[in-house]
């Protein structure tokens, strides 16, 4: 598996210490009190290969784009997804990079008074201070200029946006990118793809995030469509950094 260079990377926050982890498609940038990629990387692999059985016995749930009916005794990363999936009418695999984020960092918080975790642009954090996360698209009017500023009555919380134009997901939309705020890593990230589907012209931007913001745990969202920024619920932007 070779894992794309994720530039957005030089950016972290400036306190514990970063570390990545990678195993199969998951590359985890993490920030934590201390060096914990040992741990990390345990957890990683123990999601990963209950998720990579999942999908040996289950192939449906790598390629539906649509939900599925849970079989019974489904992996708890499995099950985060199934629901997901459900509650948006996506296909499973939209909420795997929230899920497994959340997983891994809820784990790590037993060893460190904060986490971040990073999966492909997907955050879960648990952190005791403000955290100003920057929102990257390549729409040339917000460009590297939407910051969100995220408090620690907030947390923990997950952070996923989707994108028609950057990474590697699927979309149907055609939105610059749509960030999700959310108590759920795999409701964040299947609520960020479902909103970046909704969203073909101007006016589906009010439309798709009344529908994100409908869905149980999901507490604010944000949409950058060319030259339009649109915004619902508890999120506070604040200046780049």
């Amino acid at each position: 598996m070779i894992h794309a260079r994720r530039f957005y990377r030089h950016k972290s926050p400036s306190w514990g210490t970063a570390f990545n982890v990678k195993h199969h498609a998951s590359d985890l940038h993490i920030l934590a009190d201390s060096d914990l990629s040992e741990i990390a990387y345990s957890i990683l692999v123990k999601l990963r290969d209950d998720l990579d059985r999942h999908i040996m016995e289950h192939s449906d749930f790598l390629y539906s784009l649509t939900p599925l009916e849970q079989p019974d005794q489904s992996p708890v990363i499995a099950a985060m997804m199934y629901r997901a999936s459900r509650m948006t009418g996506t296909g499973p695999m939209a909420a795997v990079a929230g899920a497994v984020a959340e997983l891994t960092g809820r784990e790590l918080i037993r060893s460190s008074s904060s986490v971040i975790i990073e999966n492909g642009g997907d955050i879960w954090l648990d952190v005791k201070d403000t955290v100003i996360a920057s929102v990257y698209s390549r729409n040339i009017h917000f460009r590297e200029n939407i910051s969100i500023r995220i408090s620690p009555g907030q947390m923990p919380c997950s952070l996923c946006t989707s994108t028609s134009g950057l990474g590697h997901s699927l979309s149907f939309g055609k939105a610059d990118s749509v960030t999700i705020i959310a108590d759920d890593g795999a409701i964040a990230d299947a609520v960020a793809t479902m909103a970046c589907n909704m969203v073909l012209v101007e006016e589906d931007m009010e439309t798709a995030l009344n529908q994100a913001l409908s869905i149980k745990g999901v507490t604010g969202g944000l949409i950058i469509f060319r030259d339009k920024l649109a915004l619902q619920g508890d999120i506070e932007l604040a200046p780049p950094k």
